[in-house]
């Protein structure tokens, strides 16, 4: 227990936001010890002595992260892991324990068991990171739940907005399916007609003032603003408001019925704003940017339902276009699923050094270089699957530098030649890994593509590039394009052993090495630099220029 004190009292504390974590070891002595450890980082912690009391825990309380040792009494942590891999397969689930046995190291991870530590630990920074990425990637998972869980609403939506039914049975069903996402109180259409305002359908849980029928002139209304710039327009505090403009006789209503905050969400047809969704809430500062993301993925189809009779070609196209995009963000949930499966089962125990950042802008990177290709060489192997399989199989080009040692990976000198040829294997470590993953899953495009680009992506175009020296088309598509994105993007970003480049710096290096790179892409990477750049601003991690 020395290791774990001297360890807390040198810690460097950071300010992080709470989550409830739960300790489980049979040792009191390394469960306080933690326990201060883990309230010091600003978490909210409690334990248990054994995997039972564990359970019963965990079944009546909220917890955001498990961190179990194995040996224990009356339940031990292998028997948990297995129980909780049923109960509550998304909770991450780290495991300390003083056993060296790969069986328990497979047990962990088959269980779902995000990482692996040997006890004691050296240095409890080591379990900082472990716990940040695990919370981090929790996080991650959660707000997949929830765009699943409004994909499942947009297509309710979508569903009823194609029963051709009349406008107010289209307003009293939005009514009730978009209270599930965003719990308003009070909900108004209304239609501009010549130069006024008129109020046609309201639905409030308070009493009305402000009903059906009432008018307004426009160019005297609060909305005429969103009306020119055609933008959602938010009111954080209805009280002040009125008292920067006490002659608004609406805002007056809306107060009198109780309300406190609104959101006015523009009706577009052709370009024109035809009426507004009127939101209110009886609590100030209610409506978020995210309320105002879902309500524009939707407001398009909620226009052309409302003026159906006369754009009902209009709205076929619009309704078509959108369960496609539905369909493919479904797909690249599952997608992403599907890579989290293989990077935990594969090589969860390994860390890799490189942030998400990086691996957003590599993805978005590739994405846009494929995309013009395909519309400007008219190349068919680039199909909208193509693009999807690139933005998923991209962000795993490095996945094999997690079988790299620390000493090499994050050394912050040069390797050395036998290091440089250890680091070079990491190529072949993610392809063994991804191949042996797709035997058990069958053909896939996506794991195809993804193992293309994990083995050739530091191939070169003269072939002077590892692990095969291919040369020309014999490298795949994907990994010449990934190719030109890992480079720049390296160029750019700050290492253990080098500072970041400018981009201008980065262009004209990769323009001195163009034989490196498929000259037909990389004229469209030097034609279209500075989306790259703008790209590389928007997703910079804080050590970049």
């Amino acid at each position: 227990m020395e290791n774990y004190s001297e360890n807390i009292e040198t810690e460097v504390i950071d300010d992080k936001s709470k989550s409830h974590i739960l300790v489980v070891d049979d040792e009191q002595a390394i469960r306080k010890t933690l326990t201060r450890y883990l309230q010091r980082l600003g978490h909210n912690v409690d334990d248990a002595e054994d995997g039972l009391v564990a359970l019963n825990k965990l079944e009546n309380n909220s917890f955001d992260l498990v961190l179990t040792d194995i040996n224990m009494p009356n339940m031990d942590g292998r028997e948990l892991l297995k129980v909780m891999s049923i109960k509550f397969p998304e909770m991450p689930k780290i495991v300390l324990t003083g056993l060296d046995d790969n069986e328990d190291l497979l047990l962990a991870l088959k269980s779902g068991a995000y990482d692996f530590l040997n006890k004691p630990l050296a240095n409890l920074s080591v379990l900082q990171r472990v716990i940040d990425r695990a919370l981090e990637k929790k996080r991650l998972n959660d707000e997949k739940n929830k765009y699943v869980d409004q994909v499942k609403h947009i297509n309710e939506i979508i569903s009823m907005l194609n029963q051709g039914k009349n406008t107010e049975e289209i307003f009293r069903t939005l009514n009730i399916t978009l209270k599930k996402i965003i719990p308003f109180n009070r909900l108004a259409l209304t239609i501009i007609d010549d130069d006024m305002i008129v109020t046609k359908i309201v639905e409030s849980d308070r009493n009305i003032y402000l009903d059906k029928g009432d008018k307004i002139l426009l160019k005297k209304s609060s909305l005429y603003e969103a009306f020119t710039k055609k933008e959602v327009l938010i009111v954080d505090d209805l009280h002040d408001y009125q008292s920067r403009n006490p002659e608004s006789r609406n805002t007056k209503l809306l107060i009198k019925e109780g309300m406190r905050s609104s959101l006015a969400l523009p009706l577009i047809i052709n370009d024109v704003v035809r009426g507004f969704l009127l939101f209110a809430s009886i609590k100030p500062n209610f409506f978020l940017r995210e309320h105002i993301i879902f309500l524009e993925s939707i407001v398009g189809q909620i226009s052309f339902s409302i003026q159906r009779g006369e754009l009902s070609a209009e709205l076929e196209m619009y309704t078509q276009k959108l369960e496609i995009l539905v369909k493919a963000r479904a797909d690249e949930i599952l997608k992403t699923q599907k890579t989290t499966i293989f990077a935990l089962s594969k090589l969860a125990e390994v860390r890799d050094p490189e942030t998400g950042e990086h691996l957003e802008r590599i993805r978005r990177y590739s994405v846009l270089i494929a995309q013009i290709y395909k519309y400007t060489s008219n190349n068919f192997e680039i199909t909208n699957q193509y693009l999807r399989d690139i933005y998923d199989s991209s962000i795993l080009h490095d996945i094999g530098k997690v079988g790299i040692h620390d000493s090499i990976l994050l050394k912050e000198g040069p390797l050395t030649p036998e290091e440089f040829n250890i680091m070079r294997s990491h190529t072949t470590i993610g392809y063994n890994a991804l191949r042996s993953s797709s035997k058990d899953l069958g053909e896939n495009s996506f794991l195809d593509m993804a193992m293309e680009v994990v083995h050739c992506h530091h191939e070169r175009w003269d072939g002077t590039g590892y692990p095969k020296g291919l040369k020309s088309k014999e490298i795949p598509l994907s990994a010449r394009i990934v190719a030109i994105s890992d480079v720049y993007d390296a160029l750019t970003s700050r290492r253990p052993y080098k500072e970041a480049l400018s981009h201008e710096e980065a262009i004209k290096i990769m323009k001195e090495e163009n034989n490196h790179f498929d000259p037909e892409l990389f004229k469209i990477f030097c034609d279209n630099s500075e989306e790259f750049n703008r790209i590389r601003k928007e997703f910079r991690a804080d050590c970049e220029k």
